[in-house]
């Protein structure tokens, strides 16, 4: 197999096929350690599979903590939960900066036998009929043909071998906000490590301790002021973190080590990801906005279930396609809540009145909050809480307490409901764009 693109999507599918005894190359764009735009957060789904996969001592080696306590804050709403997990779970969670990460996984890959070529461009794919059946590849040995019976692309969100299959994009969810992070030294924090994530007027702001001992604070400021923002990054970005007095405590005596770096542009979507010789991984295949921080954890899972598949299908070209072909009907499935969820939770504005009743009457059930932490480890689905009665409960305690104009509940009601609908309606039947929301280019946008 050629699986083109080896960071959290690429490098772990491929150590799980070599131990599976298939013969993969691994190519890659970048030289490795490298950065690249994320969340940088991967939660206890994440982190099962990178138990499975042995690496957890290499990750915690970093001085990266388990991230053990969800603290939330939802308009004038806050609780402090501890993260769930399950006896299975290496521990609850881990926030890893994406070059230290990554090299661990290529490193892993490495070891168990994969071929690494990295600083490696795919320019085109090989075909056999209707099939595709390699790659063309360009680095500094000069142009090569990388010849498999089946192409994965796990490269990124503007996926190349994406593009070169004419993979059709569909469910686009435009992005409201856009992200800024950097890190600090210094930071005051108390064990046991907690994520931060706080959403006030119309302000988001995740933060949580990471490798080196650092700390990591993230910023998603509505998309509307992104001109005035990107005036004066840096000026912009302290500002912003100035605005949350949660972190006055903890950043008074830190330091901050590096610009800020940035994303502008992350659109939601899902990509066709199957065809006869091809797949596509991660965030080739789909994207979700970053205010739940769900990327890495999708890409790892997404990486071991097609692993298993492929392999089950014994190296017959027609029984691999029938399998990835079934692999990308359940990772539609499997996505389809997340994706509508994050999209809403970065929807710019202040938090949605029913939203934050809703989180208010999980409050009060037993367990209700720990259960709503569980959506972020992908275990318990958005709709699961998010229900008629739930909104309906909301709804009349918004009406009876007379905090808001009847019409404005009544509105919102309208609206959950109506989205509730329609995306219920695109799952079964998808809306196609006509052209693709997201860049050429996964490059961060520096200061």
């Amino acid at each position: 197999m050629i699986v083109v693109g080896a960071r959290c999507a690429g490098a772990p599918l491929a150590t799980h096929l070599v131990r599976a005894g298939l013969s993969v190359a691994l190519v890659d764009r970048a030289t490795f350690p490298s950065d690249t735009a994320s969340t940088h957060i991967f939660q206890a789904s994440g982190a099962a599979v990178l138990g499975r996969l042995g690496v957890v001592d290499r990750l915690l080696a970093t001085g990266a903590p388990w991230l053990e306590v969800s603290d939330m804050q939802l308009a004038d709403f806050s609780a402090k939960v501890p993260w769930p997990t399950e006896p299975s779970d290496p521990g609850p969670g881990l926030c890893v900066r994406r070059h230290v990460l990554d090299s661990i996984l290529v490193e892993t890959a490495q070891e168990a036998g994969a071929t690494l070529h990295t600083g490696t461009r795919v320019t085109a794919l090989v075909r056999e009929g209707a099939r595709v059946a390699g790659v063309v590849a360009e680095g500094d040995g000069g142009e090569r043909r990388l010849l498999a019976p089946l192409v994965v692309g796990a490269d990124g969100r503007s996926s190349k071998v994406g593009r070169l299959v004419g993979a059709r994009i569909y469910n686009v969810a435009p992005n409201e906000r856009f992200g800024y992070w950097a890190y600090y030294e210094g930071a005051r924090w108390s064990p046991p490590a907690s994520v931060l994530m706080l959403r006030w007027d119309d302000r988001f702001l995740i933060a949580c301790p990471t490798d080196a001992d650092l700390y990591m604070v993230g910023v998603l400021p509505p998309l509307a002021e992104l001109k005035s923002f990107t005036a004066d990054v840096e000026a912009s970005y302290e500002a912003e973190v100035a605005g949350c007095r949660r972190l006055d405590d903890v950043l008074a005596d830190a330091r901050r080590v590096a610009r800020p770096r940035g994303q502008a542009s992350f659109a939601g979507f899902f990509r066709e990801s199957a065809g006869p010789g091809w797949v596509l991984v991660g965030d080739a295949g789909h994207f979700k906005d970053p205010s739940p921080g769900q990327g890495i954890s999708d890409a790892l899972r997404q990486g071991e279930r097609l692993a298993e598949a492929v392999v089950n299908a014994g190296g017959v070209a027609a029984d691999t396609d029938a399998a990835t072909a079934r692999w990308s009907r359940w990772r539609d499935r499997d996505a389809a809540g997340m994706h509508w969820f994050a999209h809403d939770l970065g929807a710019a504005g202040p938090v949605p009145l029913l939203f934050d009743g809703i989180v208010r009457g999980l409050a009060a059930e037993p367990d209700g909050l720990r259960r709503a932490i569980d959506v972020f480890n992908h275990r318990v689905e958005p709709s699961d809480l998010l229900t008629p009665r739930r909104l309906v409960v909301a709804a009349g305690q918004a009406l009876v307490a007379r905090r808001h104009p009847p019409r404005v509940v009544l509105d919102e009601v309208k609206t959950v409901v109506g989205n509730d609908l329609r995306r219920r309606w695109r799952n079964h039947f998808p809306l196609y764009a006509d052209a693709a929301p997201v860049p050429e280019s996964d490059s961060l946008a520096g200061g």
